[in-house]
């Protein structure tokens, strides 16, 4: 669809600080966290983006973006710049004063300028933290056929759960009528008892558009500069057809620890919430040059993902995720947990409901009773996380 992709330009949001998966971001952006082992999380939307056709894509960074910047150039140096597209990482400018971003709005308003270069007729604006597959050409249908001047992404999520989203009240034709960000008493979507309609954190709309809110937006000096708070109440504030895109796929938005290990246990169940195996909408990443992944013949390894790299020597591994790298040794026994690259499990090693970051040795047979000693963070659902490189004295 030429129209499609030569006139829309894409703005990831990647530059939150991401508090709440701590320690998982002490040394990394949180698009930049690892994901079903050989991923990361902004994976999941840069390959929605690719494979919807986008090819103008920037990414607005802030944060420990080293480590995001890096993969971005090279698991997605995919074309050449000027002919086919780009892909590339655009840190904070302080165009206007030192200050970091304030909000969502605020990194789309300080980055004006390079939308001023490019003039793209539409802006998509994504968020860098979110799982789930999409083909924005449908969106873009949609925006066009209702006519809207502002188009969000909405999916129908727990009521009990949707107090941490924006959550919206449309008409049947699908048009906001109101939108209230991290209502304590979310309402619940009509005909849908126990579900309420919140934002995903996807929007499309004309360049002039948004440029014309944000500038608007700017000028107050009470808002806190965010989509979801001020921009888009604004909007519908001012007559403007405000609507709601409503996505029925699978949709998760990593914002603590406990959900990014939800999420990935997710691709564990009986049925894979987003196909990984799909070739004509691929998630792509970077694959370094290692070897198969080795598991010695009395070794057990029951609904996992055993990346390449990895040795299982003599061990058992259930319901896990094994990033490249990791070694498991004789007798131990991983289950239910999420083990980063190039970490040693030592011999008779017992590890449950865990996440493992980086370039860890674990030799402690009793380490369920001790985890205390490693410097671990527990979530209130009682997962394990043991941070990068952890060098106390156990």
């Amino acid at each position: 669809m030429y129209s499609f992709s030569k006139s829309v330009m894409t703005f990831v949001l990647a530059g939150g600080k991401g508090t709440r998966l701590y320690p998982l971001t002490k040394f990394r952006a949180k698009p930049a966290v690892p994901f079903i082992g050989v991923y990361r999380i902004i994976d999941f939307v840069l390959s929605n983006a690719v494979n919807s056709g986008l090819r103008k894509i920037v990414l607005l960074t802030q944060y420990l973006s080293l480590s995001l910047d890096r993969h971005i150039r090279i698991a997605w140096d995919l074309f050449k710049y000027d002919v086919d597209g780009y892909i590339y990482s655009l840190p904070a400018q302080h165009r206007y004063g030192e200050k970091w971003y304030e909000g969502t709005a605020d990194a789309v308003y300080q980055n004006i300028y390079t939308l001023q270069l490019e003039r793209p007729e539409y802006l998509l604006i994504l968020s860098g933290d979110h799982i789930y597959k999409m083909d924005y050409k449908d969106l873009f249908e949609f925006h066009e056929k209702s006519k809207s001047d502002f188009t969000l992404v909405a999916l129908l999520y727990p009521t009990k759960k949707s107090s941490r989203f924006g959550v919206l009240k449309v008409n049947k034709r699908g048009r906001v009528l109101s939108f209230h960000e991290k209502p304590e008493k979310p309402p619940e979507f009509p005909g849908k008892p126990g579900y309420s309609l919140v934002n995903a954190g996807i929007y499309l709309a004309k360049t002039e558009v948004i440029v014309q809110a944000l500038m608007e937006d700017h000028r107050n000096a009470y808002s806190s500069h965010d989509f979801g708070k001020d921009v888009i109440p604004m909007l519908i504030s001012q007559g403007k057809k405000v609507c709601a895109y409503v996505f029925d796929g699978y949709w998760r938005d990593i914002g603590t620890l406990d959900s990014y290990y939800q999420t990935s246990m997710d691709f564990l169940s009986k049925s894979l919430p987003i196909d990984l195996y799909d070739s004509d909408f691929p998630i792509r990443t970077y694959h370094p040059s290692l070897p198969p992944a080795y598991i010695s013949r009395n070794s057990v390894v029951e609904n996992s993902f055993i990346s390449n790299g990895c040795r299982i020597e003599g061990a058992k591994v259930k319901n896990s995720i094994i990033s490249p790298g990791v070694i498991v040794k004789k007798g131990a026994i991983i289950e239910d947990s999420i083990i980063f690259n190039n970490v040693l499990i030592g011999d008779s090693v017992y590890i449950k409901g865990c996440i493992i970051d980086k370039n860890n040795k674990i030799e402690d047979k009793n380490f369920m009773e001790n985890f205390n000693r490693y410097g671990v963070e527990v979530t209130q659902e009682g997962v394990i996380v043991m941070p990068k490189e952890w060098r106390g004295d156990a």
